[in-house]
Order: structure tokens, then sequence, then C-alpha cells
């Protein structure tokens, strides 16, 4: 699925890969999409997944480059945003909130279970995930593969982002290869 000029809303834990990632500015500047974040994905993101310093002053300068734009909840949002915090985390919740009561948007989530309440019951299309922006920048901007697969080792072993289809799956072991995957708890399938 090409990414091309959308405006997508991202959740915290895609931020989390992409800043695993070891290099997000260059993910961002890679895709031709405008990238959202809610005011609560924001406020779940507290330390670098890598090192644990203090994510603020990168946040702030992805803002300020205009990589990631805020977005605030209307009146509408924030009362589907109430409803669904009953059952998702804060981010999860305003994001699918925002999705919903915007035009032309797009959700990224990795969770289960919220894109599941995306695709149920508020029928959204496309879901995304993470993979899906990786998939993305390494299409448009055919990266040094040797480079890229450190990029996305990062994102699976530090951020342990899931692999949540199967094609994603089939993909990510071909980049990657038994000895990188085999390091990562998040790939490791239970027997």
């Amino acid at each position: 699925m090409r990414l091309e000029n959308q405006r997508l809303v991202i959740d915290t834990s895609v931020l989390i890969n992409l800043i695993a990632s070891d290099d997000i500015t260059k993910i961002l500047t890679g895709l031709s999409s405008e990238i959202l974040i809610t005011e609560s994905v924001s406020r779940e993101l507290k330390k670098h997944p890598k090192d644990g310093r203090e994510c603020g002053p990168l946040l702030s300068s992805l803002i300020e480059r205009g990589l990631l734009k805020p977005v605030k909840l209307l009146p509408n949002a924030l009362e589907l945003y109430l409803d669904l915090t009953f059952e998702l985390g804060d981010g999860e919740a305003s994001v699918i909130a925002y999705t919903v009561t915007q035009n032309q948007c797009a959700v990224v989530i990795d969770e289960r279970k919220a894109r599941r309440i995306c695709q149920e019951r508020f029928q959204l299309s496309p879901i995304l995930c993470t993979m899906d922006l990786f998939q993305e920048y390494f299409f448009r901007m055919k990266p040094n593969e040797q480079k890229f697969r450190q990029l996305l080792f990062n994102a699976v072993k530090i951020g342990r982002m899931r692999i949540l289809i199967e094609e994603h799956e089939i993909w990510v072991q071909e980049i990657l290869g038994t000895n990188l995957i085999q390091q990562c708890p998040s790939l490791k399938r239970k027997k």
C-alpha cells in the first residue's frame, strides 16, 4: 500500500518504534505523508527506548522541523476518547478518536485490540501499522540495504516492534535474516 501524501495519526507504540530505529528523522523525512501526534501520545512518550533519556527535546525538534504535527482533540473527539479509555490506553484512544472525527486521516496503530476496535466498531480503512511506514520509506527512498537492516533491527529489538501481518513477517525475515531475528524477543514464536 502506497502512503503518498496522506495524513497519518500515529500511536505511541509506532512513535517508540520509529525512535528506536535510531534515525526517526531520516524515516520521517523519507515519507511523503503528514505525521500527526495527539497530546496523549506526546504525554505517553517519556523515555527514549534505547537509552532512557528524556524524549521531550527530540519531540520538540521533530515538531519544529515539521516532521511531526501535534493535533488537539475537538469536543466531539474528546467525548469518544473518554469512552474509549475504558478499553484502551490514552494514546490509542486519542488516536482512534481523532481519526474517527476527522476527515481524510488514516490511523497507524500496532496494538491488536485497538486495531480490532478500529475495524469492527468504526470501519476505519486503512488501518496501518509501523511496518507500513518502514516499507513506504524503503520503497520510496531505496536506502542502503545494510543501513536499512540496522534501522529495522533496532526498531524490532529495542522498540520491541510487533510484526502483525504475514506479508510483513516474510519481508522482515528476508531483510534481517535468521541471526538477527534470533536476537529479537518480539519476533520469537511460541511453540
